[in-house]
């Protein structure tokens, strides 16, 4: 068990990963370009995503924005205010989240589109990025969490 705050110092690691990463590619690469890691597994290929996962509500990028600031600021203010230890799992999880949540929102509030490179070759995938794995991946701990330990009443712990 450990002190819910360091979902903020996962989040924090998470974007600054992120924006570098993202920061190498901009500065790297041309829209577009793609360069092979491990030949038909993974590659890098620049691209600019004006929506969300899978491009969903491309060019509504207010919209993106405000929903994302929603969520950081509903999960920040829940593990804030929320007294109690929780397991790694959880901590881990929310933080990746968190994480990812506001490395995109950089991206878009900035300009107006998240930068993704992250091709996954051997699948027919929308090119990511390190925040939407982070935000994935959290999920996915979250979840596995919540279903290999379901909530008890009168337990606090999430």
């Amino acid at each position: 068990m450990i002190s819910r705050l360091y979902i903020f110092l996962v989040a924090f690691v998470v974007v600054i990963i992120d924006q570098i990463s993202k920061n190498l590619v901009s500065s790297e690469l041309m829209v577009g370009e793609r360069v092979i890691l491990i030949k038909n597994i993974i590659s890098m290929t620049k691209a600019y995503n004006t929506g969300a996962a899978f491009s969903i509500l491309q060019d509504k990028t207010p919209i993106l924005v405000f929903f994302s600031l929603l969520v950081t600021l509903i999960i920040s203010l829940y593990f804030i205010k929320k007294a109690v230890m929780m397991n790694y799992f959880t901590v881990i999880g929310w933080g990746l989240i968190l994480g990812g949540t506001v490395g995109n929102l950089i991206d878009r509030a900035i300009f107006g589109y998240v930068i993704d490179f992250v091709r996954l070759d051997f699948i027919n995938f929308p090119i990511f990025n390190i925040a939407d794995m982070s935000i994935n991946i959290g999920a996915l701990l979250v979840i596995i969490h919540n279903f290999s330990h379901p909530a008890k009443s009168g337990k606090n712990e999430s």
